[in-house]
């Protein structure tokens, strides 16, 4: 993930067969990079998300709640609450309280209908201080949606 002036800010990566750990380094103004988060799937046993703000690994469905079948819900570092709503071709955060959209996956366009892009989370300026939450929980809900 890079921001809009190509600088690199986050790699996710979730190598070797059996996809089961996806890694989450955020990268620095040098391109060190440092792991921030890492999703260990599951497909029998809960899947798992660690995350480095708080250096504990906690179950995905405790962090993420399940709200109806294509919602997911969770407490920031703020303390407040904000829901993903996971759709086939993109998914969107909003704070829960105010409705106010923070972030939105675009899916990659081929150009058929409108200018063709590579897929982009875009993140709404009010939410940089938690951007880390943010990509790490996306990861998680987009592959939840992509299982759909």
């Amino acid at each position: 993930m890079s921001d809009e002036h190509g600088r690199k800010l986050y790699t996710i990566s979730t190598p070797g067969i059996r996809r089961s750990k996806t890694t989450i380094m955020k990268h620095g103004p040098e391109g060190e990079g440092n792991v921030i988060g890492v999703i260990t799937w599951h497909t029998f046993k809960k899947t798992r998300i660690w995350m480095q703000t708080t250096d504990c690994e906690v179950d995905a469905q405790s962090l993420l709640k399940p709200k109806l079948l294509s919602d997911r819900t969770f407490t920031g570092p703020d303390g407040q609450t904000y829901k993903w709503t996971l759709c086939k071709t993109n998914c969107s955060l909003k704070a829960v309280d105010s409705g106010v959209e923070l972030a939105r996956y675009h899916g990659r366009n081929l150009g058929i209908m409108s200018p063709s892009h590579a897929p982009y989370l875009e993140v709404s300026s009010s939410a940089i201080d938690m951007l880390d939450y943010i990509v790490i929980t996306f990861v998680y809900a987009e592959k939840k949606s992509q299982d759909r």
